[in-house]
């Protein structure tokens, strides 16, 4: 019954999120119809979806339907331009109906992108009234973890430094989109990078250099061992420097038989020292120390029911899953106290804004040589479906679908006005042309112009795609899996040496 009711319930998450992202297009595509009627054009069809149609109808001339392949959508007007490669056959009509002005080729092209942005624009409304969850690092950009093996440990950065800036542009949170210390420090196109901070005991706000070469990233190192076909269906990583934000960190469930459990640990323990230090992100050190530490005993300090414990624990690896081979400690935690999670309710063009320039400096780092930002981080079709799937497992589903819909549509309607000549934007570009120049221009070349670039953005979605699965199946490996741990190793006695008699 419980396989059921999970399938059921997957089911039932799938179509909500079609649903949604259906929804999306739906409104974009709507522009370019609701414009094409004012403007007097020809519409041939209104489709969800690429490819031939699983699902048509007629209605007052115009045919309605749902395309195979689940990629964006398109309005057939043969007066903008030829189409027949992309969308199929047409009436054979196309090249002997009036042809149309420059100013209403650019007005319906530019309805699409409009209409996605009205969309985000109430979709940003919407998260002003009921709220977006703010978790304790979007309202922090104080370092409270430094990974040991990454640069920044490396570097004069210390925990407790409030980032100001990097390279030069201001930071107002640790993680989230633009205007982050993650996303500052992954956009980079320097090294060193420039830290600004400001430091406890110090007067004025100082500049660290940290020097951040990937090559010798532990994550890059461990990607480029990796064969082939894992570095086709995976992603590189992205440039970091090991920090993190300060996080509280309660001991959520303990595993039976674990490490954890043998050293005395209760749920709602909250380790506030690791070898006598203070730590601000008890979760990321404990877990790294442990993997690292070659099992070796860790002494902590755990906070319980107001009073300090002290408790040894010695990590190892679990007997189940057998793929884990690195030592654990057998803690679930609670990463953040939901009384720490405010809703936020930002202002609605803020928010839309935000969104727009995180888009526009995900466009600038994709075509800058010298950005560590590639292709292959960005999501296709599959990612983002896996995305809103995953939102709504999440307790603040509705809200967050909401906020993660304004990032959707605004990137959408950005991405559809580049200047390439299927998008609106090349659409857009060709009737500036013609209002320069006079006339319109020839439909065999702009026909050949779509085509290689449909052909272009059917690849880039494949091989996105190829990223999103292989990210997926990487992130839900031993998920679901219940660790099972093996009684401790006792110490091996010392080998007893044999010494030579006494003399009498």
């Amino acid at each position: 019954m419980t396989e059921v009711l999970s399938v059921l319930r997957f089911i039932g998450t799938m179509l909500l999120v079609l649903l949604v992202f259906n929804f999306i297009i739906l409104v974009h595509e709507w522009g370019h119809f609701l414009a094409a009627r004012w403007r007097g054009l020809k519409i041939e069809k209104f489709q969800i979806w690429m490819g031939n149609p699983i699902w048509k109808k007629t209605y007052n001339g115009v045919q309605y339907g749902l395309g195979w392949l689940p990629i964006g959508g398109f309005v057939a007007l043969p007066q903008m331009a030829p189409m027949e490669a992309i969308e199929g056959k047409t009436d054979g009509k196309a090249e002997r109906l009036a042809p149309i002005k420059p100013i209403d080729k650019i007005i319906v092209a530019f309805a699409g992108p409009l209409f996605s942005a009205l969309l985000a624009l109430f979709f940003a409304v919407l998260v002003s009234i009921v709220g977006k969850p703010q978790h304790p690092s979007e309202r922090t950009t104080v370092i409270g973890y430094m990974d040991p093996d990454r640069a920044a440990a490396k570097s004069d950065l210390k925990l407790g430094d409030k980032i100001l800036q990097i390279d030069g542009k201001t930071v107002t949170t640790f993680t989230g989109i633009y205007g982050s210390v993650q996303w500052a420090i992954a956009s980079s196109q320097k090294n060193p990078i420039e830290f600004l901070i400001e430091r406890p005991g110090q007067p004025a706000p100082i500049v660290v250099k940290v020097n951040a070469d990937m090559s010798s990233d532990p994550d890059f190192v461990t990607h480029e061992k990796k064969t082939w076909w894992e570095k086709t269906i995976g992603r590189p990583p992205l440039r970091r420097v090991g920090i993190a934000a300060p996080m509280d960190c309660k001991v959520e469930a303990i595993t039976v038989g674990s490490p954890a459990a043998e050293a005395g640990f209760e749920k709602g323990d909250i380790i506030t020292k690791i070898a006598g230090q203070p730590v601000m992100n008890s979760y990321m050190a404990l877990e790294n120390l442990a993997e690292k530490g070659g099992g070796k005993p860790i002494a902590l300090t755990a906070l319980r029911a107001g009073k300090e414990v002290e408790l040894t624990l010695t990590p190892r690896a679990p007997l189940e899953p057998s793929d884990i081979t690195r030592p654990l400690t057998g803690i679930s935690y609670e990463l953040t106290d939901p009384k720490a999670i405010v809703m936020d309710k930002p202002n609605p063009f803020r928010l839309v804004y935000t969104a727009g320039a995180n888009t526009v400096s995900t466009l600038y780092a994709l075509f800058s040589p010298s950005s560590h930002v590639k292709p292959a981080h960005m999501n296709g079709p599959v990612g983002i479906l896996n995305l809103y799937y995953n939102i709504f497992q999440s307790e603040h589903a509705i809200r967050l679908v909401l906020y993660f819909s304004v990032i959707l549509n605004v990137s959408l309607a950005l991405f559809n006005l580049l200047p390439l000549p299927v998008l609106d934007g090349g659409h857009i570009t060709f009737g500036l042309m013609e209002m320069i120049r006079g006339k319109a221009a020839n439909l065999k070349i702009l026909e050949y112009l779509q085509v290689a670039c449909v052909l272009m953005l059917l690849g880039f979605v494949v091989f996105v795609s190829l990223k999103d699965v292989g990210g997926i199946a990487e992130n839900s490996g031993g998920k679901g899996k219940e660790l099972k741990f093996g009684p401790p190793v006792p110490p091996v006695a010392p080998t007893p040496v044999p010494l030579p008699a006494a003399p009498n």
